[in-house]
């Protein structure tokens, strides 16, 4: 026991090192003038108690070591965590994070399910918490009170319209720019983006492999390239051989001063974009959709002809499989119901 008597003071002294879990280091702590061994020794009691359940780091400080961490490509998505950590997290942002309980959790959680929020933040909110501890604990030994911390059910909804093939076809048929024909194509075949479209140029393109690579995307012509959203995001994807067909004839005519796919010197602008697509919808008489379901249209089409799952979250772009199953389920579900249906007329008892 780290509790000394003082004979020269006539006194008793407490003197102890400890170690910060976090930083590593050790620094020594010395208490002098107890006129009293058991108050040295109370004393010495509260202070190791204090110092082994906290480290001092508070939440959002754990939070910035967990961004340096997982090192996200896009500063607006490290303000957005910043953000949410500010406005959500309050209760226990500026607190030690080893500190926070269990208890304070599941208060926190039930506040948040209670705020008029989309489930979608709300998700962001709970795997935010849980993955920041989950980080203290993995790195530093932090223990992680955050098991209760339960993902909220979304609705079971699809949420976005679809083309088949022939509406498709329907529709591109009254686009009669072959730089907007090609772009509209591009994107229903491939299930890229509009930023990764838009992005495109031709020493992107491998016209012996038939390849194109996803590695820039444009968010406003203005601006130019921005990084993907992950690195998941680069990818490599291999053109059907009538895709490639049809935008050929774009990637010829392109040149070193002219180098975007669909465009030219510069790519195509978001509002003539939109405009063309919105045009394009009414003169073919096909259901409205928005240009990003052009996207839903490649998986739903490609899940539906009986595409490996994970090929498709590949070609998507997908952080995780997760992803590609949660956006997708309902699909998967009417899959399970073909498979049952083979497996019954396979089985002969």
């Amino acid at each position: 026991m780290p509790v000394y008597k003082d004979t020269q003071r006539s006194s008793w002294y407490v003197k102890y090192s400890t170690k910060d879990p976090v930083t590593g280091k050790r620094k020594q702590v010395m208490k002098r003038g107890f006129t009293r061994r058991a108050d040295a020794v109370k004393w010495e009691a509260q202070q190791t108690a204090s110092s082994a359940s906290s480290t001092g780091v508070t939440f959002t400080e754990m939070d910035e070591m967990y961004i340096a961490y997982k090192n996200p490509r896009r500063e607006a998505t490290r303000q957005q965590e910043r953000y949410r950590v500010q406005t959500y997290m309050a209760p226990f942002k500026d607190k030690p994070v080893d500190r926070i309980t269990k208890a304070e959790l599941m208060r926190w959680y039930s506040d948040l399910i209670a705020l008029d929020l989309s489930e979608q933040v709300k998700n962001y909110c709970i795997y935010l918490v849980r993955s920041v501890f989950k980080f203290a604990s993995d790195t530093y030994g932090i223990p992680n009170p955050t098991g209760q911390l339960k993902k909220i059910r979304m609705p079971k909804k699809q949420g976005y319209t679809v083309w088949t093939p022939d509406e498709f076809r329907q529709f591109i048929s009254e686009v009669h720019s072959p730089v907007y024909a090609g772009l509209f194509t591009f994107m229903y075949y491939t299930g890229t983006r509009r930023g990764e479209a838009m992005a495109v140029r031709a020493c992107d393109i491998d016209p012996d492999a038939r390849t194109v690579r996803i590695e820039h995307q444009i968010k406003y012509a203005e601006e130019g390239f921005t990084e993907l959203k992950t690195e998941a995001s680069e990818r490599v994807l291999r053109l059907p051989e009538k895709l490639w067909s049809a935008i050929r004839p774009l990637y010829e005519r392109c040149t070193e001063d002219a180098p975007f796919l669909f465009g030219g010197e510069r790519c195509l602008a978001i509002t003539s974009i939109q405009r063309q697509f919105t045009k394009a919808i009414k003169a073919s008489g096909v259901r409205q959709i928005r240009l990003h379901d052009l996207r839903h249209s490649f998986a739903t089409n490609a899940i539906n002809s009986g595409a490996n799952i994970v090929a498709v979250s590949k070609y998507l772009g997908h952080s995780t499989i997760n992803q590609t199953l949660e956006t997708y389920t309902h699909l998967l579900e009417k899959t399970d119901e073909d498979m049952v249906k083979k497996m019954d007329d396979l089985i002969n008892i």
